[in-house]
């Protein structure tokens, strides 16, 4: 399927410049991509997502795409007095907690405790990181909409009837490759191995795995959860397009703009623009759910020489998924005998 492609000049300028939201110029003004053995740009090591920008434009910043140098300084003195706080364990009565009503997670499942911030997010001028729609904002389908009101209105109060009600997070299956490469400091961890003819993404959460051949070759035609990708390269940037998406839109998802239909398509492009950096976008078309193809733009970063993947300790079978059901069960009996 061909990508519709809505992308805003500045956006198709930038690209075309080389530029980067993120890049930072070195002393002498220059950075030369590391290239592998074979000759192919170096993305290899482990990334994460550590900025401050959110997904969508918050309504204070409508209109706005960019924030002043004052409204920068201050929200980096800001995430380094939280940062400073965290580690001297001055968030709340236990060390590391912040108040559940706190949670930045939807459903307040986690709070900071579960965070791994161990230093301070990077404060970047981007308003939000969709930058496609010039609006900063998500164009779901109405549909779309409703389900995305319905989900945050269920989410962590059932219906528990069988083990498909959960959503896939709480299944510890996958959030979905959409979020993949930026699902932040909750298990968002991804190392990248490249081979010859070859990059592979590990995911940290779930132990989500990529393959991604990068001879720019044709689709297969099985469906996957993580869907089929195939990557080529373009200059100093490796661009992936992926398509046949297992679809699962009877599943709940925590987020509706991660969930998988047919109709899916995503393009991401990877650019390392600095020693510390990738330039990540990622072009989602899927009328199954938004009105338009959409586009964020993020800096991957990269985590300190010797990081390693740990084992993410995620099951949804044994006791786990039994006491899940059985307790979103009870949960409405208390609450209607209480009345």
């Amino acid at each position: 399927m061909a990508i519709r492609r809505f992308v805003m000049v500045g956006l198709v300028a930038l690209l075309a410049t080389g530029c980067s939201f993120w890049s930072t110029p070195t002393a002498e003004g220059t950075w030369t991509t590391p290239r592998t053995a074979w000759g192919d740009p170096d993305l290899q090591g482990v990334w994460r997502y550590e900025g401050a920008v959110p997904l969508e434009r918050p309504k204070a910043f409508a209109g706005r795409e960019s924030l002043t140098d004052e409204e920068i300084a201050d929200r980096d003195r800001i995430e380094k007095e939280q940062a400073a706080n965290r580690l001297a364990g001055l968030e709340g009565a236990a060390v590391g907690r912040r108040s559940i009503d706190e949670s930045p997670i939807r459903g307040n499942e986690y709070n900071s405790f579960w965070q791994d911030h161990g230093r301070p997010r990077r404060v970047f001028r981007q308003t939000s990181l969709v930058v496609d729609p010039r609006d900063g904002l998500l164009p779901y389908t109405p549909e779309a909409r409703k389900a995305e009101t319905r989900a945050q209105a269920r989410y962590g109060v059932g219906p528990y009837e069988s083990y498909l009600d959960p959503d896939t997070g709480e299944r510890c299956l996958t959030d979905g490759v959409t979020a993949m490469m930026w699902q932040g400091p909750n298990g968002g961890h991804n190392m990248i191995v490249q081979s010859p003819g070859y990059v592979t993404i590990l995911h940290e959460e779930y132990r989500d795995r990529r393959i991604i051949p990068v001879n720019g070759g044709s689709h297969g035609a099985v469906r996957q959860w993580l869907g089929d990708s195939v990557g080529r390269w373009e200059g100093e940037t490796l661009v992936v397009e992926t398509t046949n998406v297992l679809d699962r839109t009877n599943y709940e998802w925590a987020n509706i703009w991660t969930r998988a239909s047919e109709t899916l398509t995503i393009v991401e492009r990877f650019t390392r623009v600095a020693d510390d950096t990738i330039d990540y976008r990622i072009t989602v078309d899927d009328p199954a759910t938004f009105a338009q193809p959409w586009t964020a733009n993020m800096p991957i970063s990269r985590l300190p020489e010797g990081t390693r993947i740990y084992e993410y300790a995620c099951h949804e079978g044994n006791y786990a998924m039994a006491n899940l059901l059985s307790g979103g069960r009870a949960q409405p009996r208390a609450q209607a005998s209480s009345k």
